[in-house]
């Protein structure tokens, strides 16, 4: 019982102490000054503003912009906003204009009846109302002297205010600005939806309160620019390819569509594309495997190998179909924006594909990828005789080897399948049929054969395009996704190539040809032939050799290959002509161990450089630009300068503030200094009227605001078509500051016109959107 008493006794102290805290704990503090009728009990709320921005009737003002500026002010200093009301227009010019509190004036609630079945696309959202009646308003009119006297203002308010740590939070104190959407379009660009966008901002400005939107106003600003493109989609990304093709040298775009106007493919590729694949389209990889988009087309890139031993982008494709008609086509449009076909193209088992190729294509080899086919292998023979360690590790070793010649091959491939009962199998018997298109064996004398085997390099190709982009997005936005894709990978290209003329390798040896490559191979290939020439030193030696009219036959034994065989390298002294039947310079146009072997035993001072590919060298190809990808030359609103401009900017604040961040004093001058201009901005006389809803989302695209469709989407696909409605003033019109327009006819004396006048609920509008969301970071729209 002792016990029990001391935990209630516990009890009622920690209860006291809560009760304590909520005492102590600051309320909510009311912000004016609250008068209370006597008669009634109504509440009445004065602003608590200086006098200085309070209203007084009699005031005059130049325009209704100052008037409203001057009332907008006074609401902010109060806790309250703001909204345009009625006014009256003679000819075109104000002569009454009235402004409200956003509080006047009350929301009409339409009742839903939950007994009528709804449809179920339908779907009602509850959304309160600010509406409280509020009379609290002034009204200007235009005098003689052409300047707007203020001849009525109410100061009470109905309602509370807002406190200042909340006024962020309101309606008319935020909303997207330039700063805010590129943002959003730029983030959009590396795969990030708006609401990390928002969430990112958030750390970078330090608060929620400082971004100056909420995470819904991101989120229907990029829903808005989705319905901007809408169905003007695929017109609007092949007219942005058509311009760069019109404006940047070297271009080229081919697009074909059916009698409808519906888009089947398209193909594009830059100038430096064009400069890559004259380099290194000596074997490509096209793989049309990767993930289909909304509209259910395939992107395609042409994946080839730079000098770096990295996948670098030769072109680039959006097919609608795999039909051999399709390919055929696109074939043709490589062939004619490049010049020539590729010797190599390695692919999947298409057979569209094969057919393509070889009608268009005749003179290239056409290899078919060894992993697709070697993958299939589990399912065709069985996971019992698959898992057996022999099996796989035979097989193996006549497949993937360079080794073996045909003949060696179909010896040993017999073999195999006669001890493992496996003469007869069907499929086995059907990919041995091809294995003129797969097996190494068969590619011992085709030029760079072994650079290339499978469509794996496709597939990472594939991969990187993925991570900044998604099947969810629309053309206009995966071009910009493509074209941020591909500044990555040349930002790459261009740091390898600053890596290797920079940089110190380091010699493992004495011998003078490593010192040369050093000089000649970009780093990645240089480490190859280092490890080559190491190999020659430590692991190769030569056992005799014979004299073969001006050739020297050397028989080179290499410690580390399991055959007793020896490896012959013939070479002439003269002019250093050499070749060895291990094929490693035909198949990867490098020097190997077994060369470099004989080279040190004839003392050769000099790299021969008739075995220098170019394509492996530091000055393969030249950089481009930096940028030079993501602008298309078309500019005519100076929007690029705009922006670069902005770039300088922020680049030179930033400069500032990292020399000066360790200096506060300093740091607070610099900070002083833009606060003061910040206040010249704000005095300003902007002349330009700012850029429509519609030229600002074309501006940030990259496209021209069409407003018809001549090329349309694939009929049939996951596409929801879009309607994208805007309305223009009309001749002596104006917009209010809630995006209504209200509207006079010419020669018509003091008409009224309702902008937001009494009894308007549009103030309390939400933007209603529908559709799918899954590119908007997983997260439900503001419906």
């Amino acid at each position: 019982m002792a016990s029990n008493t001391l935990v209630d006794g516990g009890d009622d102290v920690l209860y006291a102490q809560f009760l304590s805290c909520v005492v102590d704990a600051p309320s909510y503090q009311l912000r004016g000054v609250e008068q209370v009728s006597p008669n009634s009990g109504t509440k009445r709320y004065i602003p608590d503003s200086p006098s200085s921005l309070t209203p007084a009737e009699g005031m005059l003002f130049d325009t209704v912009d100052d008037a409203y500026n001057f009332y907008k002010t006074y609401a902010e200093a109060g806790g309250w906003t703001v909204r345009k009301g009625t006014k009256h227009e003679n000819r075109g010019i104000v002569i009454n204009k009235y402004f409200f509190c956003s509080k006047e004036g009350q929301k009409e609630f339409r009742p839903v009846d939950t007994l009528v079945e709804q449809p179920s696309d339908r779907w009602v959202r509850r959304v309160p109302s600010k509406r409280t009646g509020c009379q609290a308003a002034i009204r200007i009119k235009l005098t003689d002297a052409k300047k707007y006297l203020l001849y009525h203002f109410t100061e009470a308010h109905n309602h509370d205010f807002v406190h200042e740590e909340d006024l962020h939070l309101l309606k008319e104190n935020r909303g997207m600005n330039r700063a805010h959407e590129d943002v959003i379009n730029k983030m959009s660009h590396l795969n990030i939806g708006p609401v990390r966008a928002f969430n990112i901002m958030k750390e970078v400005y330090g608060g929620f309160d400082k971004v100056g939107a909420t995470k819904v106003d991101f989120k229907n600003f990029k829903k808005e620019l989705n319905l901007f493109i809408g169905e003007l989609d695929v017109e609007m990304f092949v007219k942005r390819l058509m311009r760069k093709n019109e404006f940047l040298p070297n271009f080229s775009c081919e697009y074909e569509t059916t009698y409808e106007g519906v888009l089947k493919c398209i193909f594009w590729g830059d100038e430096d594309m064009k400069k890559n694949y004259f380099m290194f389209g000596d074997v490509i990889s096209f793989d049309a495997t990767y993930k289909r988009n909304k509209y259910n087309m395939m992107f395609v890139p042409f994946t080839g190998i730079d000098n770096h031993n990295r996948n670098v982008t030769l072109g680039a494709a959006i097919l609608g179909s795999e039909t051999a008609e399709t390919y055929s086509w696109l074939h043709k449009a490589i062939k004619n924006a490049c010049g020539y076909a590729p010797p190599v193209i390695v692919t999947d088992q298409d057979p569209a594909m094969k057919r393509a190729i070889a009608d268009v294509w005749p003179e290239s080899r056409h290899r078919l990828c060894m992993c697709i086919i070697m993958d299939k292998l589990t399912t065709k023979v069985g996971a019992a005789l698959y898992s057996n360690t022999d099996f796989r590790k035979r097989l193996s070793a006549v497949v993937w080897t360079d080794s073996l010649l045909p003949e060696a091959f179909e010896t040993e491939w017999a073999a195999i399948l006669k001890d493992f009962g496996l003469t007869d199998h069907e499929w086995l018997t059907y990919i041995y049929g091809l294995r003129e298109s797969w097996i190494p064996a068969y590619y011992h004398e085709e030029e760079m054969s072994s650079l290339m085997r499978t469509s794996s390099r496709s597939e990472s190709e594939n991969h990187f395009f993925g991570k900044i982009s998604n099947p969810k997005c629309t053309l206009v936005e995966f071009l910009s996704h493509f074209d941020t894709a591909i500044e990555a990978q040349r930002h790459e290209h261009r740091k390898n190539d600053h890596d290797t003329r920079y940089t110190n390798p380091g010699e493992w040896s004495d011998f003078v040809l490593e010192k040369q490559a050093a000089q000649i191979y970009t780093r990645t290939i240089f480490f190859d032939v280092q490890l080559e020439i190491q190999h020659a030193i430590h692991r190769c030696t030569s056992v005799r050799l014979d004299h073969v009219g001006d050739f020297i036959k050397f028989f080179i034994k290499d410690l580390d290959q399991p055959c007793s065989s020896f490896f012959e390298v013939m070479i002439r002294k003269e002019d250093v002509t050499v070749k060895c039947n291990c094929n490693r310079f035909e198949q990867f146009g490098l020097l190997c161990s077994h060369i470099f072997c004989v080279l040190r035993i004839l003392d050769v001072r000099e790299f021969p450089k008739q075995y220098i590919l170019r394509r492996w060298t530091r000055e393969a190809v030249p950089n481009s630009s930096p940028g030079s990808i993501l602008t298309d030359g078309g500019d005519p609103d100076r929007s690029e300068e705009v922006n670069r401009c902005v770039r300088e900017i922020s680049h030179a604040t930033e400069y500032v503030v990292n020399k000066l961040i360790s200096k506060f004093d300093q740091l607070s001058d610099f900070r002083d200094h833009i606060k003061q201009f910040m206040s010249v901005a704000d005095e300003a006389q902007i002349n330009a009227p700012p850029k429509t809803r519609r030229n600002r989302f074309a501006e940030l695209l990259g496209v021209a605001p069409e407003s018809t469709a001549t090329i349309r989407v694939p009929v049939g696909t996951r596409v929801t078509c879009w309607k994208y409605t805007v309305v223009v003033p009309e001749a002596g019109g104006s917009r209010n500051a809630e995006g209504n327009v209200d509207t006079i006819a010419e020669g018509v004396d003091a008409t009224v016109v309702e902008g937001d006048g009494p009894g308007s609920n549009d103030a309390d509008d939400v933007f209603y959107t529908s559709g799918n969301d899954a590119d908007m970071d997983d997260e439900d729209m503001v419906e």
